[in-house]
Order: structure tokens, then sequence, then C-alpha cells
């Protein structure tokens, strides 16, 4: 039996994806420039060109967030759930240490830089 799906046409080696200069001017910057290097972990390489500028925007917002929640001595931790189950957020201290348990409302307002309460 024979597969109805014929192989990609026109599309010989990957991408090359020259990310713009101004993105790679920090941690985040470089993550983001990363994603088109083609070389290492951070890579990635697609078929019909690199993440669309919306994603890169994204990368770049919560390495912001990040940013300020660790230079406040804080990070958020994400916990995948068991299957059925509901994903767990803890806000830690800089040692590591648990100081609360957050819902996924209360994340996302940090996320959008509004005062978790």
């Amino acid at each position: 039996m024979s597969s109805p799906i014929l192989p990609a046409e026109g599309l010989t080696g990957l991408p090359s994806i020259a990310p713009a200069a101004s993105i790679a001017v920090d941690a985040g910057g470089v993550f983001v420039a990363d994603l088109g290097a083609g070389d290492g972990d951070a890579s990635v390489h697609a078929a019909r060109g690199g993440p669309p500028p919306e994603v890169i925007d994204a990368i770049l917002a919560a390495h912001e967030i990040h940013e300020e929640l660790c230079e406040s001595g804080y990070q958020l931790r994400f916990f995948a759930a068991p299957e059925g189950g509901r994903t767990r957020v803890e806000l830690h201290d800089a040692d590591g240490n648990v100081v609360s348990a957050l819902t996924i409302a209360q994340a996302l307002d940090i996320a959008a830089a509004a005062p978790a309460g």
C-alpha cells in the first residue's frame, strides 16, 4: 500500500535565519537570537522560516518579567499536573524556598505586571 502523502519539493537544507541585531542585547535576546542560529540546544530549525515575530515578542516579554522577579529575589515555578490534574504554580525566594502557592490567575497577574494579591 502506498502513502497518499507526497514528499515536500523545493526545500533544500535548513533555512538561514538572521535575527535582527537589536534583539541580542541581554540573556533573553541572546536566547531569541539563538533560535535562528542553528547551533546548540536552543536552536530551532523550521522548514519555512523562524518563529513568528509575536512568538519572539512573547519570549522577550516573559524574559523581562523573569528578570524583574529575580531582581526582587523571587521566581515563579510551574509544575506539570498529573493527567487530569491542575498545573501547580509556586512563588519561590532566591534560596529556592516556597513563599506561597499561587493560582493560575495570580500567576497571570504577575505575568501581566499587575500586583499579585
